[in-house]
């Protein structure tokens, strides 16, 4: 489906189509990102390079500044983000 921009829908079920078709994009990328974490395993000999705050502390401050240069609520994408790592770690503790 090509995804209309914004101005170009007539009305509330163009706007629905395309918003669900977005979150259908976002949540495909998102199982492809899991893929990724899946695959860093490898590459993590314990727990502590797993959790690395060091590492995820950059990675929250620039996803803060991607949110920003995007025009989004910076903490609602930390928040986002905050949730995914936390899910990450479970992923990879498991598969560990």
């Amino acid at each position: 489906m090509t995804i209309p921009a914004p101005g170009q829908c007539g009305d509330m079920v163009q706007i629905r189509a395309a918003v669900s078709e977005l979150d259908h994009e976002i949540i495909r990328m998102l199982g492809r990102r899991l893929d990724y974490v899946r695959e860093a395993v490898r590459y993590k000999p314990d727990e502590e390079s797993i959790r690395n705050p060091d590492h995820w502390e950059r990675f929250f401050a620039d996803r803060r500044q991607w949110a920003v240069e995007a025009g989004y609520d910076a903490a609602v994408i930390e928040a986002m983000y905050r949730k995914l790592y936390e899910y990450t770690v479970h992923v990879q503790l498991e598969l560990h």
